[in-house]
């Protein structure tokens, strides 16, 4: 159901281009919200399917080939107008930023994309800033990479520079597992950008999500992450919670604003990933876009800050400030695991009402997400962090046991 108005031909001139989608149970609710800012041109690596009613028009593209989807969309542009470019994928960055310089499109400035787009790169401005970060060490070899573990210490991660696929990031104790991980982590960045290494951060899990306000990017949300041991020793997260009054914000607000400080984003709905540790809060990553739809969803629901339609109008070089509703906490948690199993017998609903505050998201078909299959997810919400994350527990309690009795 379409709970988004459509774009109106008196809205905003011009297409926004989105580069690429997923699952429609993770991704409706931003297309939608995407659609009622203005029309859009879906780009994306197969023909669309249920997104077909949201958008304008759609062209097939491979979304690791920048030039690709610079001609499909120059061939559109002939006769019809582009207002911006859109992703959630940081591996389709070097694509949007290639379309933001041919098309004169409006976004961030190169400098920034670059800081944001090479971790290690990031890692420098932040330090020179005076940013306490991961202190990620840059690796182009195995020899160097083995240099690195030494200088940061075991435990610690080993991931793309700048990546091609999501959760490609390792955990590693000890030289055994480094060559491994250095093998995935290479097969997962762009050709020629290496890898990194830093230290396995002890402390809270914690992003943050900005938004714009008269004042410049301030902190509307923070969320925090439980990584799902079934994927070990990747890094995969298997829950998320959102809480409009997090405990841990006034110990985030002032690394947040600093850290997109010194990478040069000033405008426009953004993340920051990070470990509070017994020291305080250290940046992991930042990113100048939404990474995850789903989690708009969920920071609307708690906040009533639509971060989506925001950044469809910041893609389209328009402002656009929306009143904040703090309504509790809202949480997801993925049903995933090394096996291809169905959550459920295929008669039941496709919405069912596991417990009286959680709701299943069944997907049509498993995908493959890191090392497991993901074939649904669980949508809770409550009055803070622990009413979440016990509901989903429970929630998750009672899907097992109406599978193993069906």
């Amino acid at each position: 159901m379409n709970t988004h108005a459509p774009h109106r031909e008196d809205g905003p001139t011009g297409h926004l281009v989105v580069l690429g989608s997923g699952p429609q149970a993770e991704w409706e609710h931003a297309i939608q919200r995407l659609a009622a800012v203005g029309p859009l041109l879906l780009i994306d690596a197969e023909p669309p399917t249920w997104q077909r009613p949201h958008v304008a028009d759609a062209r097939t593209a491979s979304l690791l080939d920048p030039h690709q989807i610079l001609d499909e969309v120059r061939k559109f542009a002939i006769n019809r107008p582009i207002a911006g470019v859109l992703t959630f994928h940081p591996a389709h960055a070097r694509a949007a930023a290639l379309l933001r310089q041919e098309l004169a499109l409006p976004g961030p400035s190169t400098a920034t994309s670059e800081a944001t787009t090479l971790r290690h790169r990031t890692a420098q401005l932040l330090t020179g800033a005076g940013v306490d970060n991961s202190g990620a060490v840059h690796a182009d070899s195995y020899d160097q990479a083995l240099e690195a573990a030494h200088q940061v210490g075991f435990p610690l991660v080993c991931k793309p520079a700048s990546l091609r696929t999501r959760n490609a990031a390792r955990q590693v104790t000890g030289i055994p597992e480094l060559a491994e991980a250095f093998s995935a982590a290479t097969a997962a960045t762009w050709p020629g950008t290496g890898t990194v290494i830093e230290p396995l951060l002890d402390g809270i899990e914690a992003t943050a999500y900005t938004a714009d306000s008269p004042s410049g990017p301030r902190v509307v949300a923070i969320s925090h992450a439980t990584f799902d041991p079934q994927a070990e020793p990747a890094l995969l997260p298997v829950e998320v919670v959102v809480d409009a009054d997090d405990v841990c914000a006034s110990a985030i607000e002032d690394t947040a604003s600093r850290a997109l400080a010194a990478l040069g984003h000033r405008s426009g709905p953004a993340q920051i990933r990070m470990r509070i540790t017994s020291t305080g809060p250290r940046v992991i990553s930042v990113t100048p876009h939404l990474t995850d739809p789903l989690l708009g969803m969920l920071i609307e629901q708690v906040t009533g800050i639509d971060l989506i339609s925001q950044a469809g109008h910041h893609a389209r070089g328009r402002t656009f400030l929306t009143e904040e509703s703090r309504l509790g906490a809202a949480a997801v948690r993925f049903l995933q695991g090394p096996h291809r199993t169905p959550l459920s017998p295929s008669a039941e609903p496709a919405h069912p009402h596991v417990t009286p505050y959680a709701t299943l998201q069944q997907y049509p078909d498993a995908r493959r997400v890191g090392p497991l299959w993901r074939s649904g997810h669980l949508l809770v919400s409550g009055t803070d962090y622990p009413q979440c994350t016990a509901r989903l527990r429970s929630a998750a309690a009672e899907l097992r046991s109406a599978r193993l009795s069906a």
